[in-house]
């Protein structure tokens, strides 16, 4: 029978007219209910509910006591059954959901098996979980039991990357039986976490999150260096182990009694001794693990791709995703964490909130670099956000890094090879129909390389007969595979440095709530990159856009907020070209002081208010850039010489092209009729009726993973044109002359010799 109690962490306090305050470390409660009031006198922890519904019933109908009941149970203040401990030591117990007399019990004696695998602050632990009454037994790593079962098993190791772990764990895995990790030493103490096969993530798991955090150490780690490297977590400081055992005792109860710890099971905490603050990291389980897992759900993953009608719409008129943007950054938040993360960092790029720009960067982890020029830019590498609030922004910028992440290559995607020779243009797409470098710039590559950033860098050509490793891709538009080489869709794959044809970017790379969604995404970002392409190198005026005419409050406090607060101007232009999805650039310029610092941002979208949207939340993304004083030496913070080339010299008045061409009227809002049909899915269908109207033929490579809550996808159009300096003939050429542009380049040498600049 229930027994109900107050926990002894809570103490109600009864006021004289009628009303409850309960009064707890962290939260208080004031109950406005004199019922709630009477019955707090009775619950005593050894009354029979029964008895105390008996004692309360000359006052008050038994219903109003069970809704009273009620109320104080889902406020989470009753436990159930007496206690003998003292209230102080029941209280401690009763927030861990412990019954205190069982605690007590368990930490008289209770069976603790230490795993020595060379932690410095394994004696102190071991000593001080002793001292507080444990049984603690210290055995070594290749003990042949862990002790009995009723022992808790705690596994101290010099590092959460010690390779004799992975031994411990498969015995773990294979008995079923649970253990927990702790670190009692370094400047950062780590508990957890709790591992339970079956139910969460096993170290496996972990390490694989772990080690693509530590991008530094992987990099050193390939760098033939003489001995072992040193461990930077090597702090050891008397008593720190010991406040580690005391902490992990309390949890070591709960899960002797429990099974499971809310703090510990599947989670991580830190505790940084220099500034007493805690973290509290989640462990993701993951379904492809080799060693918890099934590795073939991403090693034979099925190339094809089905679209039947979704039945997803926006989640609101004029938006382009199918969640509430607090649903997914809900759903995605967990993998937020420095050690654990798919996301190591977020952080706002805004240093107050101004209600209308909103910008964050994203850590993420990328592929893991040999060179210490990479290694360079993937620490400085981050993950943009951008939207109208907040939240966009912060959902923004962790989509963008989830996709890095599963766009990462870690050897368990399927791929065969042959050379493009063998499977001949019907099975394969050769690399040059998706690189679209010119014969000229493949020719001149060695002193064109020598002025060009990253981004722009010509490879090698690629010989039809070279073998490489090959992406098998879905053909949206022939309903057949294709063939795509895997350097093309993968950031890290080794054929990267070891042919060097290429190089992996994230062009047509999208995330999304559904796969439906994340396509949709990805071929809008190619058409953008098209778009900007037939303007940019042509230098072509293009008509201004009404921006009044979207009748949108957020444009306007936009355009508001450029002028009033920044000292800027800021227009857009139409860049919708043949395949008709409609597409813009905004551009914003300083006009208080020089130099202008000229930013452009883009966006295509089937609603043109949300391709608007997204020109000028990329514009706002750029503004910390060029936030400095003018007077700063660096004031950009950029070491790309073409980014920097830009913000200090392009000013419009030389560069007409940037601006609305005076001889044509403004776009408005109504000259792009929503193509939106109200399901996701079909949208994509009409995206590859269009493009192939347009001669061109959608791909998609599934790059999702099991263990991260959203559809990643790679779309490829051959013959669609990135932004970055690819001079190759086709579109770039053709298409604008069919528009009837002007000015039209007449070949690469009168091309614009300014290159985008991200």
């Amino acid at each position: 029978m229930w027994r109900p109690r107050f926990r002894t962490d809570y103490v109600p306090v009864r006021l004289p007219d009628g009303p409850l305050v309960v009064l707890g470390e962290t939260r208080s409660l004031l109950i406005d209910d004199p019922v709630a009031a009477d019955l707090a006198e009775q619950l005593d922890g050894a009354a029979p509910l029964a008895d105390v519904v008996a004692r309360l019933a000359t006052r008050h109908p038994v219903a109003a006591v069970a809704a009273a009941l009620a109320r104080l149970r889902d406020h989470g203040l009753l436990v159930s059954g007496p206690t003998h401990t003292s209230a102080a030591e029941a209280a401690g117990w009763d927030a861990r959901g412990v019954p205190p007399d069982v605690g007590r019990r368990w930490m008289a004696g209770g069976p603790v098996t230490i795993v020595d695998l060379g932690a410095p602050g394994l004696a102190e632990t071991a000593d001080a979980l002793r001292a507080l009454g444990l049984a603690a037994t210290v055995v070594g790593p290749d003990a042949p039991d862990p002790g009995p079962a009723t022992a808790q098993v705690l596994v101290l190791p010099s590092s959460m990357l010690d390779p004799r772990l992975a031994l411990f764990n498969d015995r773990q895995l294979a008995t079923g039986r649970a253990w927990t990790l702790a670190r009692p030493h370094g400047n950062v103490v780590f508990l957890g976490p709790h591992l339970v096969p079956g139910r969460t993530g096993c170290w496996a798991c972990l390490r694989q999150r772990w080690q693509e955090n530590e991008q530094v150490n992987a990099f050193l780690d390939g760098q033939d260096l003489a001995g072992p490297l040193p461990q930077p977590g090597r702090a050891v400081l008397p008593g720190l182990a010991t406040m580690a055992a005391g902490l992990l005792a309390a949890e070591l109860a709960v899960l002797a009694v429990r099974g499971v710890s809310p703090r510990l099971t599947g989670r991580m905490v830190a505790v940084d001794t220099r500034d007493l603050s805690t973290e509290s990291h989640q462990l993701v389980r993951q379904p492809q693990c080799p060693a918890c897992g099934d590795p073939d759900l991403v090693r034979k993953a099925e190339p094809r791709i089905d679209l039947p009608p979704s039945g997803a719409q926006p989640s609101r008129p004029g938006d382009s995703r199918t969640r509430e943007p607090a649903e997914a950054y809900a759903s995605l938040v967990h993998h937020v964490s420095r050690y654990l993360g798919v996301v190591s960092r977020l952080t706002p790029l805004e240093a107050t909130d101004n209600g209308v720009t909103h910008t964050y960067s994203a850590g993420h982890n990328f592929a893991q670099p040999r060179q210490l020029a990479a290694l360079r830019r993937n620490l400085r590498g981050q993950s943009g956000g951008k939207g109208r609030t907040d939240l966009q922004a912060r959902m923004s910028a962790v989509g963008e890094a989830v996709e890095r992440y599963c766009g990462v290559w870690r050897g368990d995607r399927p791929v065969h090879r042959a050379s493009y020779r063998q499977l001949g243009p019907d099975r394969a797409v050769h690399l040059r129909e998706l690189l679209l470098f010119s014969e000229r710039q493949y020719a001149d590559r060695d002193r064109l390389n020598r002025d060009l950033g990253h981004l722009h860098r010509v490879p090698r050509p690629l010989p039809d007969e070279v073998e490489l490793d090959w992406t098998t891709g879905w053909s949206l538009t022939r309903e057949t595979p294709r063939e795509l080489p895997a350097a093309h869709c993968w950031y890290g794959h080794p054929e990267l440095t070891g042919l060097g044809v290429c190089s992996a970017d994230s062009n047509g790379c999208a995330a999304g709530g559904t796969l439906s969604e994340a396509i949709l995404q990805g071929f809008c970002e190619l058409v953008e990159r098209d778009s900007v392409a037939l303007w940019w190198y042509h230098r072509s005026r293009m008509p201004g856009v009404d921006l009044a005419s979207f009748g949108d409050p957020w444009t306007a406090a936009c355009v508001d907020h450029h002028a009033t607060a920044l000292g800027r101007e800021l227009w857009a232009l139409d860049l919708t070209a043949d395949v008709g999805v409609p597409t813009f650039a905004a551009v914003s310029r300083r006009v208080d002081r020089g130099p202008e610092d000229v930013l452009v941002g883009f966006g295509a979208h089937l609603d043109a208010g949300v391709a608007l949207t997204r020109a000028l939340t990329e514009v706002n993304q750029f503004l910390p850039a060029v936030a400095g004083p003018a007077s700063a030496r660096n004031r950009y913070g950029v070491d790309d010489p073409d980014t920097a080339r830009w913000f200090g010299t392009v000013r419009v008045a030389d560069q007409q092209w940037l601006a609305p061409d005076p001889g044509r009227p403004l776009r408005t809002a109504a000259d792009h009729p929503a193509l939106t049909t109200g399901d996701v899915g079909d949208d994509v269908r009409r995206c590859v009726r269009r493009a192939e109207q347009a001669g061109l033929e959608v791909i998609v490579v599934d790059q999702s993973r099991p263990d991260v809550d959203l559809a990643v996808v790679k779309v490829v159009v051959p013959g669609l044109r990135h932004f970055w300096r690819r001079l190759g003939p086709g579109r770039l050429w053709d298409v604008p002359a069919h528009l009837g542009r002007s000015p039209l380049a007449a070949d690469e040498t009168s091309a614009n010799p300014l290159n985008v600049f991200f």
